[in-house]
């Protein structure tokens, strides 16, 4: 499907012990143009390593990753990561300006640098053009998230892979970048979306699915999925409980 990331049947086993620990196993999962699916579940269930195979970071041992209908085996890893952004908790900057680090994103594009408008993608998070000459490193935690938000969308993805974007933010940051979040999907793009935030979920998501023990446990729309969260059954799925 042309509008589709998409993993099937991927796994990956992390390479610790002889018989290797699971990461993910047998994951289903695509993220359509213009809706967020929210990826939740308990710590250490598998969510940032499918971030990462999504995101051509790792290799699935098994199954296959589709970026817009084409296995990511036939691609170009500079290609896949140009069109699949990826965003951590803490936006980390490179040394120089923030203008250096928007523009950084070119760069990596294959693009020149010179031409990207630096003013433009930091309105585009909410931050004054007066920051870009200020060194980077300086921002608070808040506008480097920012920051490296505005670089990532520089870049053109089609797909964002958001790992834990509000974790760390004041709730001021946490707001512009949700709200950011959603003009983005109205747009068009495709999001998954990370996250202990259940009420952030039940805003932004219209898909949610629960990864816990490297397995895709639980999947559906959001408003049914997250409505049933003090079911005691889903409650401990969410929390790594019982049976998957």
């Amino acid at each position: 499907m042309e509008s589709w990331l998409e993993a099937r049947g991927v796994t990956f086993r992390h390479p610790r012990g002889a018989e290797g620990e699971v990461g993910v196993e047998g994951v289903d999962l695509a993220v359509g143009a213009g809706e967020v699916v929210a990826l939740i579940g308990p710590s250490g269930g598998g969510k940032t390593t499918l971030v990462r195979l999504f995101a051509g970071l790792t290799r699935p041992d098994a199954g296959e990753l589709y970026l817009a209908g084409r296995p990511y085996a036939e691609l170009d890893l500079r290609e896949v990561r140009r069109r699949v952004g990826l965003l951590g908790q803490v936006g980390h900057m490179f040394p120089g300006t923030v203008a250096a680090n928007v523009a950084t994103a070119a760069r990596l594009a294959g693009n020149d640098p010179a031409a990207v408008d630096v003013a433009h993608w930091l309105a585009a998070v909410g931050l004054d053009a007066v920051l870009a000459e200020r060194p980077a490193v300086r921002l608070s935690v808040g506008q480097q998230q920012r920051v490296a938000l505005a670089r990532l969308l520089a870049m053109g993805p089609r797909w964002l892979l958001l790992d834990e974007p509000t974790a760390a933010l004041d709730p001021t940051s946490s707001g512009v970048i949700e709200a950011l979040l959603a003009r983005l999907r109205d747009a068009g793009m495709g999001i998954l979306l990370v996250t202990h935030e259940l009420d952030l979920a039940r805003r932004l998501a219209e898909r949610v699915a629960i990864l816990a023990g490297g397995r895709v446990v639980e999947a559906g729309r959001a408003e049914s999925v997250l409505s049933r969260t003090e079911d005691p059954a889903l409650n401990a799925r969410l929390h790594g409980e019982g049976p998957g």
